[in-house]
C-alpha cells in the first residue's frame, strides 16, 4: 500500500478515534445531568406554600384551596358540573388520571397524617408541572387533631428546587414511595370537604376510582343546569356499574348494553350489597339513550335507608353526617337526608360510570375498620343521625321510612 494512503488511514482512524471518545464522554455527561440542566417548561411557576387549616367540629383541622383550578370552564354560559372526590395518599396516580375523563373542575379532599403528610409537596408538584391537572384540579385537605391539641396549625411548603423535567423522570418513583395514611378514614368528612371547596355550584359526588362515561360533563351540563338551582329539591342519581377485572371498560351505553350481555359488566355491587345501587327501569334506560343524542331524565321513587346511590346536587343542598363511622352507611347518611328534606330524585339517560373489579366481599381492614366502629362508634352516630332527621323533618317519617344503621 502506498504510504500516502496509510497516512491518511491512520488520520482518518484517529479521528474517528478522537470523535468517538468525545461523543462517550458527552452522551454520559448527558445521561448525568440532562434533567438538572433542562430549563423549565415555560408555564411552570415555583411558589412556596402556605396555609392556615380551621378547626371542624373540635377534631380536624382543615385546610380549603390547597391547590386551586385555574379553568372557570363557563365559556358556555352555563355552571360546570365540579367532580367532587376524596382520597388518600396511596391515590395519587388515580387522581392524576381523572383529569383525563372529565370535562370540567375537580375538588378533592385528601386526607393525610403524619405518615403520608408528603402527598401534599407531591400534588404541588404535579400541579405546577402538568397543566391539565393545574386547570382542573383543586385540592383540600384534613388532619387529625391530636390529643389536648387546642389550634389548628399553618401549613408551610417551601419552593421546590427540582425543574419538571426532572420531577417528571422520578415521578412514578416519588409516588411509589409516599405512604399511606395509618388511621380510620373519615370518608364522610372529605367528601363535605371536597364539595364545601368546590369552584362550582354544581357537584357530582363519586369515588375516585369510578371511571366515568365518555363526555359525561359535557352531555349532563345542560340538564344539570336547568334542573340542579339548590331551590327545586331535585337531584340526579346516576346509575353506576362495575366490570371483571382484565376486561374492557364501557365508556358508552351502546358498550355498556354489550358488555353486560356478554356477562363482563354488572350493577355496582351486585353480589355483594345490590340494593344499595339498583335503579329501576334498566331497560328502558337502554332504550331512550338509543333513540336519542339529547339526554333526558326520569324520576324514580326513593328506595329505602339503604340506598346509597351517586348523586348529582347543589352546593345548597343537604351534606353527609360528616360524624358517621367509617365505612358504616357513609353514603347513605345523604340519600335518606335528601329524601327526609323532600327532595325527588331523577336518573339522566345516555351517562353513568363503570368500577374495574367485581366486589365480593369487604377486605380484611375493612372488616377490621367496621368491627371496630361498630363497638365504638355507631350506636352514638345513628342515635344522633336519627334525631337530626325527626328534628329537622318531622313530616317525612312515613315516607322515607326510619333509618337503621344495622
Amino acid at each position: 500500500m502506498p504510504r500516502c494512503s496509510l497516512k491518511v488511514t491512520f488520520i482518518y482512524t484517529t479521528c474517528f478515534i478522537f470523535t468517538f471518545l468525545i461523543f462517550s464522554e458527552h452522551n454520559q455527561k448527558l445521561s448525568k445531568d440532562y434533567w438538572v440542566e433542562q430549563p423549565d417548561i415555560p408555564e411552570e411557576t415555583r411558589k412556596n406554600y402556605s396555609i392556615q387549616t380551621e378547626m371542624y367540629e373540635d377534631q380536624y383541622c382543615v385546610g380549603y384551596n390547597f391547590l386551586e383550578g385555574t379553568g372557570d370552564f363557563r365559556e358556555d354560559g352555563l355552571e360546570p358540573i365540579t367532580l367532587a372526590s376524596h382520597a388518600t395518599s396511596d391515590m395519587m396516580l388515580t387522581l392524576e388520571k381523572m383529569t383525563s375523563m372529565w370535562d370540567g373542575p375537580i375538588s378533592v379532599g385528601i386526607f393525610i397524617d403524619f405518615h403520608s403528610s408528603q402527598a401534599l409537596e407531591y400534588l404541588a408538584e404535579v400541579h405546577r408541572c402538568d397543566e391539565e391537572f393545574r386547570k382542573k384540579m383543586t385540592i383540600h385537605f384534613a388532619i387529625r387533631q391530636s390529643a389536648f391539641q387546642q389550634t389548628c396549625p399553618k401549613i408551610q411548603i417551601p419552593a421546590s428546587d427540582r425543574t419538571c423535567w426532572k420531577f417528571r423522570a422520578d415521578q412514578s418513583y416519588l409516588r411509589s414511595h409516599l405512604s399511606g395514611p395509618f388511621q380510620l378514614y373519615p370518608s364522610n368528612l372529605m367528601r363535605n370537604l371536597a364539595r364545601q371547596g368546590a369552584k362550582s355550584d354544581i357537584h357530582f359526588i363519586m369515588d375516585a376510582d369510578m371511571i366515568v362515561s365518555e363526555g359525561f360533563a359535557r352531555k349532563l351540563k345542560k340538564v344539570a343546569n336547568e334542573m340542579i338551582d339548590g331551590k327545586s329539591k331535585k337531584v340526579l342519581a346516576i346509575r353506576r356499574f362495575e366490570s371483571v377485572n382484565g376486561t374492557y371498560l364501557p365508556r358508552t351505553h351502546f358498550e355498556l348494553k354489550q358488555s353486560m350481555a356478554y356477562s363482563k359488566t354488572f350493577e355496582f355491587h351486585h353480589r355483594f350489597f345490590p340494593q344499595g345501587h339498583h335503579i329501576e327501569h334498566l331497560e328502558q334506560w337502554f332504550e331512550v339513550s338509543k333513540q336519542s343524542t339529547s339526554v333526558s331524565t326520569m324520576e324514580i321513587p326513593f328506595a329505602g335507608y339503604e340506598w346509597e346511590v351517586q348523586v348529582i346536587l347543589h352546593r345548597n343542598d343537604p351534606y353527609n353526617a360528616a360524624y358517621f363511622p367509617s365505612r358504616i352507611k357513609v353514603m347513605h347518611s345523604l340519600i335518606y337526608a335528601l329524601c327526609r328534606a323532600g327532595y325527588t330524585f331523577h336518573v339522566p339517560s345516555h351517562v353513568f360510570d363503570v368500577h374495574e373489579g367485581i366486589k365480593h366481599t369487604n377486605t380484611i381492614y375493612s372488616k377490621a375498620t367496621i368491627a371496630h366502629q361498630e363497638a365504638y362508634a355507631m350506636d352514638i352516630a345513628g342515635a344522633r343521625y336519627v334525631r337530626e332527621m325527626d328534628e329537622k323533618y318531622p313530616d317525612t317519617l312515613d315516607k322515607c321510612g326510619r333509618f337503621k344503621m344495622y
